[in-house]
């Protein structure tokens, strides 16, 4: 008789302790920081060419970046091209001295090229026809180029609809240099040779 009298008190302290148990496992899952998004090896990645301008209070400059997106997610700034995988590449190039009336500089980005020699050569093309000639013209030149692909490890490990630096891909080569081309630390000699043979003097 004692035993069915108690049967309801402990079944009330179940209750109320997997209660409790379930409101703390909420409130550790909503205190817990969320990780940054990166993609896993069952998305689609896109690559985009976007633009992104600075605040007029701040010069208003704009400037051409990658940026790398899930398939079908709307990437930052203004996007000026989609990019299929392939050879990807960026310069800046400057002309002039401030001596002689200023700098001029200009900028250019390509992407989804078969070859990297090809990825050049459209490259300086773009710069070109942009600036009215700068960049056959540039005293002063940074040029950066790499493979894309969505399939790779390493590509799939980066920050989703963050500006993608070509430095972060594994295949990334660089060259700085005052042209004509300067072999140097910021111009190696394999990238000044490569850039000679795709066009660049």
């Amino acid at each position: 008789m004692l035993s069915q009298q108690m049967k309801p008190k402990y079944l009330s302290c179940w209750v109320l302790g997997a209660a409790l148990a379930t409101l703390s496992a909420l409130v550790v899952a909503q205190n817990t920081p969320s990780s940054p998004i990166t993609a896993d090896t069952t998305s689609d990645l896109a690559l985009s060419i976007t633009q992104i301008c600075k605040p007029m209070s701040r010069g208003g400059r704009c400037t051409l970046l990658f940026v790398q997106t899930l398939e079908g997610q709307a990437p930052i700034g203004d996007v000026t091209q989609s990019c299929a995988p392939g050879w990807l590449a960026h310069i800046t190039a400057s002309r002039g001295n401030v001596e002689k009336g200023g700098i001029n500089r200009s900028q250019a980005v390509v992407c989804g090229h078969t070859d990297p020699k090809a990825a050049i050569r459209a490259l300086l093309i773009a710069c070109n026809t942009q600036s009215l000639g700068i960049c056959q013209d540039a005293n002063d030149i940074d040029i950066r180029w790499t493979f894309w692909s969505p399939s790779e490890a390493d590509v799939q490990a980066l920050l989703i609809n963050q500006v993608l630096a070509i430095a972060q891909l594994p295949q990334a080569a660089r060259c700085q240099s005052p042209v004509p081309l300067v072999e140097s630390s910021t111009c190696p000699p394999q990238a000044a040779v490569f850039l000679r043979q795709s066009g660049l003097r």
